[in-house]
């Protein structure tokens, strides 16, 4: 009878110290334990979006469902953990709400910069997407004009 009990006992001990593992692990993972309705992974690539209102596409690493918005997720892997956000990812990030609005039909509140240790949220403003526009028309003025635009990062100068 007594090994019975001790038997339980490590059944149960175990069974507890899975579930503070996998609790920490759901932690880890942040905005991405909500709902995920598009995702941009290796193995399942996304569909590009296209936005209509100004030459802007592209495909964010995550769209999740929070109540009855859609929040884009922008994973970065590779980047160490700033203390805030960089503006470039942050502008990253501000393209992707724009692209959500005009393919969803719902202006997001704002998106999600994930770091390895931290998440920043980021507010998706009038404010932010009006220097967003700006940015993308000056880009695309350069562009037309016969400017080469080139970035250090080698996937993006395909």
């Amino acid at each position: 009878m007594n090994i019975l009990l001790i038997l339980a006992l490590i059944v149960i001990s175990f069974g507890a110290v899975l579930l503070f593992l996998l609790e920490k692990q759901k932690k880890g993972f942040g905005a991405l334990t909500n709902t995920i309705i598009y995702h941009d992974t290796q193995m399942s690539p996304g569909q590009v979006l296209y936005a209509k209102s100004i030459n802007l596409k592209g495909k964010p690493d995550y769209l999740i469902k929070k109540k009855d918005n859609i929040i884009p997720v922008e994973v970065k892997r590779g980047s160490k953990t700033p203390r805030e956000a960089y503006e470039n990812h942050t502008m990253q990030l501000m393209a992707y709400c724009l692209l959500v609005e005009e393919n969803y039909y719902i202006r997001p509140p704002g998106g999600i910069i994930k770091y390895r240790e931290k998440e920043f949220p980021i507010a998706y403003t009038k404010e932010a997407e009006k220097y967003l526009r700006l940015a993308i028309q000056d880009m695309t003025a350069l562009k037309q004009s016969g400017i080469e635009l080139h970035c250090k990062h080698p996937e993006h100068n395909r």
